[in-house]
């Protein structure tokens, strides 16, 4: 079942190997004796692409993390509500990490000291394969485009903004026009399905942006607005004003934009919740509820 387990959440049986700290070969025999034992297939195997569940493997999936949960909280000796053991797969969308995922971990240690999370990085249209795969229990998100077999879970909602450099001219306002912005240069963040929802902002107004330069991650656009080579339009918060090189950028609010992104947890709707899936997401509720969603 570990085995199982394993190939499920890491997609192919050599990369299991090296989390249980077996020999493939030895993953690979473990998994055919559980399909045969079950006298169904588990697994697709992709050229490629690894290994994905089958429908059957699917259901498998979740009654084997149901269990693995159970045993967890048997060798403990705990009460399964209250102190709940076992593992986790949490995947979470790139830019939303760094602003959540770290206080995450720290109050889950702090609350669920048995419970183990594992983590997959990922944009979101890959992260909504992950979810819709069962490789990963529960994903932190935007609310732009759900696999179709995903519970949602709305528990923010934030507010898009513009990053300025320092010295520009249009840092000395409050507010910052849609139309403003798009007469001037754009870094765009680049990632699937976000770079649609923050061209939306502006086509929302009617104007189209002219964009500059393309990046997938904030570290580069928070560098490039503060060299001044253009401006950007974010949804996710980073810490403090000051680029790697220690230039400055500032944040203001769009004064015209009716665009909200709404902030959720999405896990897959074929599985029941386990108790550390469940711990796992009152800690995203409370840290994100806490943060306030106020990018500014």
């Amino acid at each position: 079942m570990r085995v199982f387990l394993a190939v499920a959440e890491s997609g192919s049986t050599a990369a299991a190997a090296r989390a249980l700290n077996l020999s493939q070969p030895s993953v690979s025999v473990a998994l055919k004796e559980l399909e045969q034992t079950l006298g169904q297939k588990l697994f697709q195997r992709l050229s490629a692409k690894g290994m994905a569940p089958t429908a059957f493997g699917l259901r498998k999936l979740g009654q084997a993390r149901q269990i693995a949960a159970r045993l967890a909280s048997f060798q403990q000796g705990d009460a399964m509500d209250e102190d709940p053991s076992g593992s986790v797969a949490f995947g979470y969308f790139s830019t939303l990490g760094p602003q959540y995922v770290p206080a995450v971990l720290r109050l889950m240690a702090k609350r669920h000291p048995h419970v183990e999370v594992t983590l997959q990085e990922a944009d979101l249209a890959e992260l909504n394969k992950l979810t819709e795969s069962g490789r990963i229990e529960l994903a932190l998100s935007y609310a732009v485009e759900a696999p179709p077999r995903a519970a949602i879970e709305v528990i923010g909602e934030l507010t898009p903004y513009a990053l300025l450099p320092a010295d520009h001219p249009l840092a000395r306002e409050e507010a910052v026009s849609i139309a403003a912005l798009a007469q001037q240069k754009l870094i765009l963040i680049d990632l699937p399905l976000s770079r649609d929802f923050l061209l939306s902002v502006f086509r929302a107004e009617g104007v189209e942006p002219q964009v500059a330069y393309r990046t997938t991650s904030l570290d580069m656009a928070f560098g490039m607005v503060a060299n001044g080579l253009g401006v950007s339009v974010l949804v996710t918060r980073q810490a403090g004003g000051l680029a790697y090189d220690g230039r400055s950028v500032v944040r203001r609010r769009l004064q015209d934009s009716r665009i909200r992104q709404k902030l959720i947890i999405q896990r897959p709707d074929w599985a029941v919740p386990t108790t550390p899936l469940l711990a796992l997401s009152r800690c995203i509720r409370e840290i994100a509820q806490s943060d306030g969603g106020h990018p500014l």
